[in-house]
């Protein structure tokens, strides 16, 4: 299974909450080449199996413009991948959704630092610790019955 783990695209600076700070034109830009770097590497697939999306206006609408490129079977909002959120819950959490007998082979969530840094630390077989630029991707090779992976690839907008 590969586990891709985004940043969504550059935010504004401000605005009345945190979780309702829009993407800039340039992070809708970032969000779009990404989108098109994520097709590339999804192959004939070009599908992802379960997307897991923060709820925060910035992550949806980077998600959204992933989905012009790629399509996406199920999709799970959740609150847990906010940047407070509990990285080691949300890793018990995938791993108790997809079962040996899956056939899920991509699982993408989008969200936030630093949760995101923590979590691929979590889920990485040596303990990867990385910053994510926004729009960063990261891929792991994900072994369910290891409860871990090793990184596969990253991109980095440029």
């Amino acid at each position: 299974m590969k586990l891709i783990i985004m940043r969504h695209g550059e935010a504004e600076t401000y605005g009345p909450l945190d979780s309702a700070r829009c993407l800039t034109p340039n992070g809708i830009k970032q969000a779009q080449i990404a989108s098109t770097w994520l097709r590339q590497y999804l192959g004939k697939d070009k599908s992802i199996d379960l997307a897991m999306v923060s709820p925060f206006v910035r992550a949806e609408q980077t998600y959204v413009e992933l989905l012009k490129e790629i399509s996406c079977k199920q999709k799970i909002v959740s609150e847990d991948i906010i940047p407070s959120g509990n990285y080691q819950l949300t890793h018990d959490y995938i791993d108790s959704l997809i079962t040996p007998a899956d056939t899920q082979n991509y699982v993408l969530l989008v969200s936030h630092m630093p949760f995101i840094s923590y979590f691929v630390e979590e889920v990485t077989i040596n303990k990867c610790a990385m910053l994510f630029d926004t729009s960063s991707i990261v891929v792991i090779d994900y072994d369910l019955s290891e409860s871990a992976g090793l990184l596969e690839c990253v991109y980095h907008p440029n």
